[in-house]
């Protein structure tokens, strides 16, 4: 290569510097040419090679750099489901399958007595028209219902047959506040976070979404004359969004934890002393007149758990989300009785909806007993904390494997299905199968590759298209259970 010393810049005129200039950019081009080239190269040469092995239990995926240019080949059948029967969930007894004669798309209601399967949700929906009174429903998941998924057009479709107005409860951080659609959250970046993920110490309870938040506080006495300001406390602040039905903020409520001490909030130039003395406290910040936004300013001389707050109004129905990215849901026996049942003294929820399974489902994985095990402690928990709730378990949707280049169903879904849906028989539960509500056997495939795509390419995240379909799925499943209950009680008079 060609390199050119400078000695003094005085002895080169406007042309030797100008041919310097050009020699030393075409040296870097060349450089960077040959990096991209043999980076290229590289590549190319192991996309032809079989790199799917198992390393030091790590499982090495093969490397194909034109996998998103050339042909995905036809999805394999997963062996497991290759009948096209009326049920196929598979339920797994040493080398036998047992298949059982059912609708696989309609929701299956596992009840004992007038209390099991969906009958206290529904009741509590037909007792809304008459007496005007609050549904409210606590949907748990994972990443699949992250920003507000699949709950967002759910609630939209509920609210437009049951009213209510607001999304309900908001964390108040959230990683994914900017993707979020249903309200503007921001917040300032000195909150303390804690959740059911990571070691937890007994002064921070856990709340209902699986986190807890502690505002910065100060050892000094707080000047309550000049509490208003917001100079060094934490910050949250929601905006209502041009949404029929969340274009404003009726009730706005905090809910938060034992506080001792000169613990205030400040909000929309209002104050009031959090001084609450149980595992759970409200605290009504509006009821009047219909805002837009709420700023809230927390300025705190001892420590308190901020669990979030509630948008809704005074009647009709309210999902609240409660995503939780990579959890089994099987943690979820971490948030304490006492928080739970404190906040069911206020919020009284009608309907546990649970769906997990994406975060379990392994290739390796052949026996799924623990998950089962796992779950059902999960739901025993919850109905001891909401007693007048129905419990309504959300199987796994189709998840993509891909195998020397080719997306197929890994075979572990309908595995962790079966595990799902033995939950929800032995807990007196309901269930609904998304696997076989969204197509079955390679459906995910279908979904991505399909002329409406449906979900992204990691094959197993729904798009905001697809969450729609999932929703409405859901939505019309509901209400033609509930169409069937209410015919019951016609005739039972």
């Amino acid at each position: 290569m060609c390199k050119i010393q400078w000695i003094n810049l005085g002895m080169f005129d406007g042309q030797h510097l100008y041919l310097y200039w050009y020699i030393k950019m075409k040296n870097r081009l060349f450089e960077s040419f040959l990096l991209v080239f043999t980076a290229l190269l590289f590549f190319l040469v192991i996309s032809f090679t079989d790199t799917e092995k198992k390393i030091l239990n790590y499982d090495v995926k093969r490397t194909q750099l034109f996998s998103d240019v050339l042909s995905l080949g036809k999805a394999k059948q997963v062996p497991l489901l290759t009948k096209a029967l009326n049920d196929s969930i598979v339920k797994k007894t040493q080398q036998q399958i047992v298949l059982r004669n059912q609708d696989p798309a309609t929701i299956i209601e596992f009840s004992k007595d007038s209390t099991g399967g969906l009958s206290c949700f529904f009741e509590a929906l037909r007792k809304t028209k008459k007496n005007k009174r609050k549904i409210r429903v606590a949907y748990f998941g994972d990443s699949m219902i992250e920003g507000d998924l699949i709950t967002q057009d759910l609630r939209r479709l509920l609210q437009e047959q049951f009213g209510g107005e607001g999304v309900g409860f908001v964390p108040i951080t959230s990683i994914v506040a900017g993707f979020r659609q249903t309200i503007i959250h921001s917040f300032s970046p000195n909150w303390h976070n804690y959740n059911l993920l990571d070691p937890v110490s007994e002064k921070h309870t856990l709340g209902i979404s699986g986190y807890v938040f502690e505002p910065s506080y100060y050892v000094a006495d707080v000047d309550t004359s000049n509490v208003a300001s917001e100079s060094g406390g934490s910050w949250v602040k929601y905006t209502s969004v041009n949404q029929k039905r969340l274009n404003k903020f009726t009730d706005v409520k905090l809910f938060y934890g034992m506080s001792e001490g000169n613990n205030y909030i400040t909000y929309n130039q209002q104050q009031k002393k959090l001084d609450g003395k149980n595992a759970v406290n409200e605290l009504v910040l509006n009821s009047a007149n219909p805002i837009k936004s709420i700023a809230a300013n927390f300025v705190c001389q001892s420590p308190v758990n901020i669990y979030g707050f509630s948008f809704e109004s005074d009647s009709g129905i309210y999902i609240d989300n409660f995503s939780f990215r990579g959890n089994s849901g099987m943690p979820l026996t971490k948030i304490p009785q006492k928080v739970l049942s404190g906040l069911n003294n206020y919020l009284d929820y009608d309907l546990v909806v649970l769906q997990y399974g994406v975060n379990v489902v392994n290739h390796n994985v052949k026996d799924y007993t623990f998950y089962e095990t796992g779950m059902k402690a999960v739901v025993d928990h919850f109905k001891s904390c909401f007693p007048n709730a129905s419990v309504l378990i959300v199987g796994a949707g189709d998840k993509g494997l891909r195998q020397n280049g080719v997306y197929s169903t890994d075979p572990a879904v309908p595995l962790v299905v079966d595990a799902q849906k033995k939950v929800a028989e032995k807990t007196n539960s309901a269930f609904w199968n998304l696997y076989e509500s969204m197509g079955g056997n390679n459906s995910m495939v279908s979904w991505v590759q399909g002329d409406t795509v449906y979900a992204n390419k990691d094959y197993t995240h729904f798009n905001f298209r697809g969450a729609n379909k999932v929703a409405t799925m859901l939505y019309r499943h509901l209400t033609q259970k509930y169409d069937e209950y209410n015919k019951k009680k016609v005739k039972l008079g």
